[in-house]
């Protein structure tokens, strides 16, 4: 069961990790492709690995 805490944290790690896409298309668009994609992939790590504990690590 999902609680108010547990959306408020997604909701938080959304933000941050539409705010670290953002500086990844920047860097994408100074033709930093190697930097862009490693930022993609953290941003993405931000999410899904708290989200995976969150809800499917349940103690």
């Amino acid at each position: 069961m999902i609680s108010t805490g547990h959306i408020v944290i997604i909701a938080l790690l959304v933000w941050v990790a539409f705010y670290t896409i953002s500086y990844g298309v920047w860097t994408w668009r100074k033709d930093n492709r190697l930097g862009a994609i490693m930022i993609f992939l953290v941003a993405v790590l931000t999410v899904v690995l708290p989200v995976y504990i969150l809800i499917f690590r349940e103690v």
